[in-house]
């Protein structure tokens, strides 16, 4: 029997709606087992002296509690360095503040001159990276926290044959409507893809946190690996492997306070990451729509004779499943829910498959309130980068 485009299209759309169910349910079941399989791969025992690097340019939600938590870690022996473009900004101001409440761990704060690099980040950690003491770097961002014990955790994923080791976010403490669509981003796809990935021994980079030796980052091209986009944490998992090292996610994920949010710098930051994605990983990107629910409505609309079920029944049994897994995965992972989550659920899709499409016709992206060309040539030699220390 030959078969119409109908029929084709419809056999088409229903398979995609079983690899997209398929999907879910098997990244739901890999969120939760990742930090045992993963915590069984942590094997090193030892504890050296390391450098918390510490990059700060605005002060957001949380900013203080996520600071002090390095302060925190019963931790043998660190060093604290915090780095900024403009040392009399309020957060250069709120870290001196923070620095001076723990006299008894070793910190520094340094002014960062760097101009050479796509990401305002990368140029912001080039004094840190290179005035750092110790071999071992742990940098984290300013905007997450760390349990007690994370850097003695984390540290024990730092292996022989590890080059990087990141953690996956998870979002914590939404205060609006547009903090919880973010964190239904974060705590939904995004993290459910890495929670896979890390299930299975593969490893990205995530600049949340991340852990590596300072030799290793040399021998891999240093800042010539990653200078030259604004995906640093992806350029340098890329550059470890490229010596033979692996890039791992930690069994330990790391929380972001999220505060209250505006949905317009919800939508940017979502759209910068999502044009990185698909500058370095353009396969993994063409295929980001079969982790989002959106999609797999309309193909169950579109499958309906085949499932045997009216369009509009396929499509809401397919909302009410997904919506179900996603709750009883975030309740088993203790992430936080609003009881507007059904309108938030639904609110995260529009706004993620737009990202999406936006994502294919822009390479302008938003970072720190700076807008940047994420294709935009290196502005200046390497060489010229310089640092100024404070205390």
């Amino acid at each position: 029997m030959t078969l119409g485009p109908e029929q084709v299209l419809e056999i088409g759309c229903a398979l995609y709606w079983a690899a997209a169910m398929a999907l879910l349910i098997v990244s739901v079941v890999a969120t939760i087992v990742q930090p045992w399989v993963c915590a069984r791969r942590a094997t090193r025992q030892d504890q050296p002296p390391v450098s918390v690097v510490l990059p700060v340019k605005l002060v957001e939600a949380g900013f203080e509690s996520a600071q002090e938590s390095v302060f925190e870690q019963e931790y043998p022996c660190f060093e604290a360095l915090a780095s900024c473009d403009d040392g009399q900004s309020p957060a250069a101001k709120k870290m001196r503040e923070i620095f001076a409440r723990h006299p008894q761990i070793p910190s520094r704060f340094l002014v960062s001159t760097a101009k050479f690099a796509k990401s305002p980040k990368v140029d912001n950690l080039f004094a840190p990276f290179t005035e750092a003491k110790n071999d071992v770097i742990f940098m984290k961002d300013s905007n997450v926290v760390l349990e007690k014990g994370a850097l003695v955790e984390h540290l024990r994923q730092l292996t022989d044959d590890v080059g990087l080791v990141c953690a996956i976010p998870y979002a914590a403490g939404p205060e609006n409507l547009a903090a919880h669509i973010e964190a239904a981003i974060m705590n939904g796809p995004h993290a459910r893809m890495l929670f896979l990935a890390a299930a299975f021994g593969q490893g990205f980079g995530v600049g949340k946190i991340m852990l590596f030796r300072r030799s290793d980052f040399l021998r891999a091209g240093g800042f010539g690996a990653i200078a030259h986009t604004v995906g640093e944490d992806n350029a340098m998992a890329k550059a470890v492997r490229r010596i033979g090292l692996r890039s791992i996610f930690s069994h330990l994920p790391v929380r972001q306070e999220l505060g209250r949010r505006n949905l317009r710098d919800v939508y940017h930051r979502q759209l910068r990451w999502s044009v990185i994605r698909r500058e370095d990983e353009l396969f993994s990107f063409v295929l980001e729509p079969i982790c989002q629910a959106l999609p797999a409505f309309a193909a169950a609309a579109a499958a309906a004779p085949v499932l045997g079920q009216p369009p509009l029944v396929c499509a809401a049994l397919t909302a009410a499943a997904w919506f179900s897994l996603e709750t009883m995965l975030s309740f088993i992972k203790g992430w936080r829910l609003s009881w507007a989550a059904p309108a938030v659920f639904l609110l995260r899709e529009g706004v993620m498959f737009a990202v999406w499409l936006h994502a294919w016709t822009t390479s302008r992206v938003v970072w720190a309130k700076d807008a940047l060309d994420a294709r935009a040539a290196v502005s200046s030699p390497l060489a010229r980068p310089t640092a100024k220390k404070e205390g």
